[in-house]
């Protein structure tokens, strides 16, 4: 895929910009990032994890999730990560780090949704120790958002979108393009869970996010309906490298 589309710089300064990455008073927002913390917690114990530990926090923006280690952070936007004991400003497309050098990682926020995943899932591959965990959410192109429309189960496409009262640019992809690219590098499916299930559905059609997500209260009964979770905006799963 050619991700020359999106500006690196624009995306950036955005981010920079930002006065909080998850904002409380943005439901759609605030309910993304309970969601990740939700799910990052559920996994701890499969990761196994010390304080001595390496971790990867590609995209990481200063948030490290009480994921015990010592965390490097990576991301494009250096106000978000300047704070940090172990910050490089570097897209998550190319680190500077060695072969096998990280216990585990994590890769959230829809920050791979900027990004080539090819490239991404192969540096995270490429610095994972094996046996090593690593944790990724994406937005998919199978979401309810997008049904009967060309975007629709779309391998990689950009959309239009929003971020925090900023209009934003996104890649968004198909689930069955980024599993085969996960076993491209050796990265084997441990856990997926899917969220914001009918909410892109009520976004599509009054575009307003904070209204939409009042609808991921439905979530938890929606999850057990396969033909509605499928078509979830986000997905976050944990790999392992074999």
């Amino acid at each position: 895929m050619n991700n020359n589309h999106l500006n690196k710089e624009e995306i950036a300064q955005m981010y920079n910009e930002m006065y909080e990455i998850w904002p409380d008073d943005d439901k759609w927002y605030s309910y993304t990032h309970n969601c990740i913390v939700k799910y990052i917690n559920s996994q701890k114990e499969l990761m196994n994890l010390s304080d001595e530990s390496l971790i990867l926090n590609l995209g990481s923006g200063g948030n490290e999730y009480n994921i015990n280690g010592i965390h490097y952070h990576v991301d494009i936007a250096e106000e978000k990560i300047k704070h940090c004991k172990n910050f490089i400003v570097s897209s998550a497309e190319n680190t500077p780090f060695n072969d096998n050098f990280f216990d585990g990682g994590i890769c959230v926020g829809s920050v791979i949704n900027y990004c080539d995943p090819f490239a991404v899932i192969s540096e995270i591959s490429r610095t994972l120790k094996k046996g090593g965990y690593f944790i990724i959410d994406f937005e998919q192109s199978e979401s309810w958002q997008f049904y009967g429309q060309k975007e629709y189960k779309s391998e990689a496409t950009i959309i239009h979108s929003f971020n925090s009262g900023y209009e934003d640019k996104i890649w968004v992809f198909s689930y069955s393009y980024i599993v085969g690219i996960l076993k491209t590098y050796s990265l084997k499916i441990i856990n997926v869970e899917r969220f914001h299930l009918l909410s892109p559905l009520l976004y599509r059609y009054t575009k307003d996010e904070n209204k939409s997500a009042k609808f991921a209260k439905f979530d938890s009964f929606l999850k057990c309906l396969p033909c509605i979770r499928n078509k979830s905006c986000n997905i976050i799963l944990t790999v392992q490298k074999v």
